[in-house]
């Protein structure tokens, strides 16, 4: 027991204190003018490198790049086809066009001859029971140039829609043309004989290549286009992936 103080009280016993360690003022600090300038700035020139990287066009396509879009192209049986075009190489059909005006719209598909001024491609195809299906591009030196071969099939769509054409030769269909879709990038057009033969083509631009699916549709019955547009889409996402890599 502690002994008592001297006037004869208990001791008393100091009271109890923490200690606080601070550090320099404990007012809030505050960016100088000159700090808040500099701030800002980098945070300016943060936004538009990032605006910049968006705006900046894709680079145009190689050929591995195509060839990288094509290799998720398989059949129902998860068999790939897919080949390289050589447009040197490629064998052309002997069918006609009538009226000459139209036949840059079967070219590339019908005739199966490559359109001018194009480097190279990837394409494959399916067989769907009698009807068959090719998918294929063709790539160009640059944006400009895939534009003009789009240009032209666009001047030649405009000028034969609800036209009567005929194709003769190994293949052959005779009736009125029908424009299905008709935009800045892609074109659909089907030449429906009337005795079950039909011939569908979807054409897409893209950057420095255009791509054209072509339908063989021998069995009765209207032109139903929703698969092919599906298939056209399906690729433009596929391609438009591959772009954002290179970005």
């Amino acid at each position: 027991m502690d002994p008592p103080t001297e006037d004869g009280g208990l001791p008393v016993t100091p009271a109890s204190t923490t200690d606080i360690l601070t550090h320099g003022s404990d007012r809030p600090r505050r960016l100088s003018p000159r700090g808040l300038a500099v701030v800002i700035v980098v945070g300016l020139a943060l936004a538009g490198g990032l605006v910049a990287a968006r705006l900046r066009p894709a680079p145009p396509f190689r050929l591995i790049d195509l060839q990288g879009v094509y290799a998720g192209m398989v059949r129902s049986d998860g068999q790939n086809d897919a080949a390289v075009i050589d447009p040197r190489s490629v064998a052309a059909e002997a069918e006609t066009v009538a009226p000459g005006a139209c036949e840059p719209l079967f070219e590339a598909s019908v005739l199966n001859r490559p359109p001018p001024g194009a480097l190279d491609g990837v394409g494959t195809f399916w067989a769907l029971g009698p009807a068959g299906v090719s998918l294929f591009t063709y790539r160009f030196a640059g944006p400009a140039a895939a534009g003009r071969e789009f240009a032209r099939l666009a001047a030649a769509y405009d000028g034969c829609r609800d036209t009567r054409v005929a194709v003769t030769g190994r293949l052959t269909a005779t009736g009125q043309l029908a424009g299905l879709r008709r935009d800045r990038v892609q074109l659909a057009y089907v030449l429906d004989s009337g005795d079950g033969t039909k011939l569908a083509v979807h054409v897409l631009a893209l950057s420095n290549t255009v791509s054209w699916q072509y339908r063989y549709v021998p069995v009765p019955g209207p032109y139903d286009s929703q698969t092919a547009q599906n298939v056209m889409d399906s690729l433009a996402d596929q391609m438009r992936a591959v772009q954002r890599l290179r970005r």
